[in-house]
C-alpha cells in the first residue's frame, strides 16, 4: 500500500483555563490515503474543528500542541515555517468551513471564486484560471 497523504500521529493539544491547561485533543491518530475520503464525526465540542485547524496550523495563539505529528506528503506540518505553510494552504491542503457564509461569498458566482483561488495559488491569466475552475467543478 502507498504512503498516506496525511498522517496524524498522537496529536495532543490543550488550551489554558483558569484552572490550568485543559486537554482538548488526546493522542488523535488517523491516516488518509490518496483518493480516500475521511469524515471526522462526533458530537458538538468533541474536537473535530480543532483537529482540522491543527492540520492547517490555524489554531488560536493560546492553543498548545503538547505532542504528536501531522505529516502531509511526508512533511511534518508542525515544524514548517509560516511562509512554507502559506505555500501549502489553499494550493495543496485546505479546509472548507462548515458555515457556507464563511466559505463562499453568496454575492459572487462559485466559478469566479474558485478561479480567483486558482489564480492566487497557481498563477496564469484570468481566462486560464477560469477554465481550470470550470474543470475542477466538473470533476467534483
Amino acid at each position: 500500500m502507498s504512503e498516506p497523504l496525511l498522517r496524524v500521529e498522537d496529536l495532543t493539544l490543550s488550551f489554558p483555563t483558569e484552572d490550568g491547561a485543559r486537554r482538548i485533543l488526546d493522542r488523535v491518530a488517523f491516516d488518509l490515503y490518496p483518493h480516500e475520503v475521511l469524515g471526522l464525526v462526533g458530537e458538538s465540542g468533541s474536537g473535530k474543528t480543532v483537529t482540522s485547524l491543527a492540520i492547517i496550523n490555524l489554531l488560536p495563539p493560546a492553543a498548545k500542541v503538547e505532542g504528536g505529528h501531522i505529516r502531509f506528503e511526508g512533511q511534518d506540518l508542525l515544524t514548517l515555517s509560516e511562509r512554507d505553510l502559506r505555500k501549502l494552504r489553499g494550493g495543496r491542503i485546505a479546509m472548507i468551513f462548515q458555515s457556507p457564509r464563511a466559505s463562499l461569498n453568496p454575492l459572487m458566482r462559485v466559478g469566479d471564486q474558485v478561479a480567483r483561488a486558482v489564480r492566487l495559488h497557481c498563477g496564469g491569466s484570468k481566462s486560464e484560471a477560469y477554465d481550470s475552475a470550470v474543470e475542477l467543478l466538473r470533476n467534483a
